[in-house]
Parts: structure tokens; C-alpha cells; sequence
């Protein structure tokens, strides 16, 4: 029997994050001090709204090439620079791969998957 995981271009959106992360860096992490450990997501929309001077970034945290994450950071957008505020008592260091598309299409790409989830599905790769 076949599991079908996801559609063609979920598929294919995950694919491409597994990918990148081969490639992707670290990202400097600077804890603000009125963020939350596990709020990335509203830590940085509060952070945008303070710091005119910075906006939001939307991608995924990928440990060992296949446990992808939704995470968020902020980008200065002078430098270019991508930052992460959000504390992480753990000190963990994974790859961040921005996420390419609306950030009305993230939102749904990270529902069920807060927690982070592994891509593919053991059931996939057994397939």
C-alpha cells in the first residue's frame, strides 16, 4: 500500500528546502530581550514593529539534512544581514533555510508542523 504524503508541489516545495540546506548557514543568533523561547513567529512580527529597520523572514531549521522546523528570523534591511532573536535555552545551531513564497503560503505549509516533523516520512523512504 502507498502513502500518499502530500501533493505534487508540496512535494516538491520540501524537496527544495532539503536541498538548499546542504548549503545553508547558521544563522547569528541575538536574543531580544522581550522575545520568548518557542514564539519565533510572533517574536519577530513584535520586533518588526519596533525596528522599523528590519523585517521578517520565514523558513525552516533543518537538523541532520531531514528534520525541518518552521522558524522565523529577521533580515536588516541595510545589510542584508539575517538575525535570530528568539532565545534558545537548548543553544542548538541548525541551518536556516529561507522560505521561497508568501508568507500566506508558509503559513500553511507550517500547520501540523510546528514541532518540526521529518522529510520524507520514514514511510516514504521505505517505499
Amino acid at each position: 500500500m502507498r502513502v500518499t504524503m502530500t501533493n505534487d508541489r508540496t512535494k516538491s516545495y520540501f524537496d527544495d528546502i532539503v536541498m538548499r540546506a546542504s548549503r545553508a548557514s547558521i544563522v547569528r543568533r541575538e536574543p531580544w530581550s522581550d522575545a520568548s523561547p518557542n514564539c519565533c513567529h510572533a517574536n519577530v512580527e513584535a520586533f518588526v514593529r519596533a525596528s522599523a529597520e528590519y523585517q521578517i523572514v520565514c523558513g525552516w531549521l533543518v537538523g541532520n539534512g531531514r528534520w525541518l522546523m518552521p522558524h522565523s528570523v529577521v533580515r536588516h534591511t541595510l545589510s542584508g544581514q539575517l538575525v535570530d532573536i528568539t532565545p534558545d535555552p537548548s543553544g542548538s545551531a541548525f541551518p536556516f533555510v529561507e522560505h521561497r513564497g508568501t508568507e500566506a503560503d508558509f503559513v500553511v505549509l507550517r500547520q501540523g508542523r510546528e514541532g518540526g516533523w521529518l522529510y520524507p516520512p520514514l514511510a516514504a523512504i521505505s517505499e
